[in-house]
């Protein structure tokens, strides 16, 4: 009699444990993966543009380490003292 049962309930048991636990990695069954979509770049910032960032990251620097960073005009060019 446990022959029988043992018979009757693998597989049940074994189909339970597919459906439950399904294996890893990809498989042919699933299906194909839409392609990724690509966006072009940024245009790079201007010139000015990034005058004005390294400006900014120089002020905040200079103020992290506790030096009074102030653009002064000297001789018709800017200067940080």
């Amino acid at each position: 009699m446990r022959e029988r049962t043992a018979g009757l309930m693998k597989p049940l048991l074994i189909a339970l444990v597919r459906v439950l636990l399904p294996s890893r990695g990809r498989h042919r069954a699933a299906p194909p993966q839409p392609p990724l979509i690509t966006r072009p770049l940024p245009a790079p910032p201007c010139r000015c543009e990034r005058e004005r960032i390294l400006q900014q990251r120089r002020i905040h620097w200079a103020a992290a380490y506790g030096t009074n960073a102030v653009p002064r005009r000297t001789d018709e060019a800017e200067v940080f003292v």
